[in-house]
């Protein structure tokens, strides 16, 4: 079984990157940021909800590969739908309560497949999507509006964690 809290620690992440997209205009979403080497907060939302949406589809055939995901350009650029987006996301998550086993097919892979489960891969699709955070964070201090998110957007849980510990 898969705990309520750790969907919910899922479903913050993406709250976070819905009000972040409630939040900026259609030219900041999509400026080309030299800091992020000419890439954009809409490219980096995207490549973040990619991984959590081929995990979902990969559940329904019990194989993920990341490198064949569908890249769903429209969210690079449409704040609406990539909201929308989100949003069904957010769905789909809610109703998994099970962990699954599964196979991460990846040529990185000394085997190209390797045995894992759903739950892991929730883990690494976490973490992967606050690094993508983190990076977004600083496009967002190059446009002088980084004041758009929380403090802890972009940050590790487990920092967070040690930082309240102080």
């Amino acid at each position: 079984m898969i705990s309520p809290s750790t969907i919910t620690t899922h479903l913050h992440l993406w709250q976070d990157m819905i009000d972040l997209c409630s939040s900026l205009d259609q030219d900041h979403y999509t400026f080309k940021s030299k800091l992020l080497n000419d890439a954009s907060i809409g490219e980096h939302l995207r490549h973040s909800y990619e991984f959590y949406f081929c995990l979902l589809k990969g559940r329904e055939t019990s194989v993920i590969n990341y490198e064949k995901r569908e890249r769903d350009r429209q969210i690079e650029t449409d704040l609406a739908y990539t909201i929308d987006r989100i949003l069904a996301l957010q769905k789909q998550m809610q109703k998994i309560t099970e962990d699954a086993p599964l196979q991460l097919s990846s040529k990185e892979a000394s085997s190209e497949v390797i045995s894992t489960s759903y739950e892991r891969e929730l883990v690494y699709c976490l973490d992967h999507a606050i690094h993508h955070q983190a990076l977004i964070k600083i496009g967002l201090e190059e446009l002088e509006c980084v004041d758009l998110v929380n403090e802890n957007f972009g940050f590790a849980y487990s920092t967070i964690r040690y930082r309240m510990q102080d």
